[in-house]
């Protein structure tokens, strides 16, 4: 089964009460002895890498950790 994924886009909340957008994708492929693998890759809009780190929370590469506070399911 070939690899499949989904784009979306997640709006966080800085400390400082900005917001930046963050691309969340879904990567949904075969795992080990038939199972189905998933991940979550996050970056910013320029493409660095944006950890996520469980429920709403995302570490940016600056160090800063940003809350979601809204979803979008991109079209592309």
């Amino acid at each position: 089964m070939p690899a499949r994924s989904r784009l979306s886009d997640v709006v966080l909340e800085l400390p400082d009460h900005s917001t930046c957008r963050v691309q969340r994708r879904l990567v949904v492929g075969p795992g080990r002895r038939g199972s189905l693998h998933t991940q979550f890759i996050c970056t910013l809009p320029t493409g660095e890498l944006v950890t996520w780190l469980a429920g709403k929370k995302y570490r940016l590469p600056d160090g800063k950790v940003g809350i979601a506070v809204a979803y979008c399911a991109s079209l592309s």
